[in-house]
């Protein structure tokens, strides 16, 4: 397989018209998420734009940026609820190789203004990091909940977004962070990225 990817920047006219139509729906969102794969579609002008506009609505935000055949960086979506970057992916945003990850969790939620930040170790499970409000530094971790994996594809989109919609609809991070680790578990008990279904979570839950 070989893709011919790149990362310019969408045109302009796009850009607008993406604009347009979120703010033609934007009072019938709740949270949005920007899942940026760093090909163009998310240009930083766009970026902040769209933030503004959620943030004038009280939409609850969201952010994920991939490094992988690319470079991103996570810190570039300011003031987000919560981002979910891997451990590689926090520690080129921060340009931090060598500390633990509690300072590199808290630097990297200092730098992007986020109120919590999720850390994806792989088979390692989920490190927490946010604060009471007060600057008080409040972490977490939560072990893999599936330590059979046979596919990994689409485990950090079902934590993103199973977390994310548990925290908009009141959920605690830790409350949010458990489902968003379950939901991470199911899906990678099979093959492809197939749609988590809520029946599925209930079912582990029950």
């Amino acid at each position: 397989k070989v893709n011919h990817l790149h990362q310019t920047a969408m045109s302009r006219l796009l850009q607008q018209q993406l604009l347009e139509n979120l703010k033609s729906i934007i009072q019938k969102i709740d949270v949005l998420v920007f899942s940026d794969f760093n090909y163009g579609c998310l240009p930083q002008e766009l970026v902040d734009q769209i933030v503004s506009l959620a943030k004038l609505n009280k939409v609850m935000l969201a952010a994920d940026s991939q490094s992988s055949s690319q470079i991103g960086d996570i810190s570039r979506f300011q003031g987000m609820d919560i981002i979910t970057p891997t451990e590689r992916e926090a520690r080129i945003s921060s340009k931090n190789h060598e500390d633990g990850l509690v300072v590199l969790a808290e630097n990297l939620r200092k730098q992007s203004q986020a109120r919590n930040v999720l850390i994806k170790l792989g088979e390692e499970g989920l490190f927490i990091n946010t604060s009471d409000g007060n600057e008080t530094l409040l972490t977490d971790r939560i072990n893999a909940l599936n330590n059979a994996a046979i596919d990994v594809a689409g485990a950090g989109d079902s934590l993103l977004i199973t977390t994310s919609l548990a925290l908009s609809r009141g959920a605690s991070i830790w409350e949010a962070s458990y489902l968003g680790s379950l939901a991470a578990g199911i899906q990678v008990s099979r093959v492809g990225n197939i749609p988590l279904e809520i029946k599925e979570l209930l079912l582990e839950l029950s």
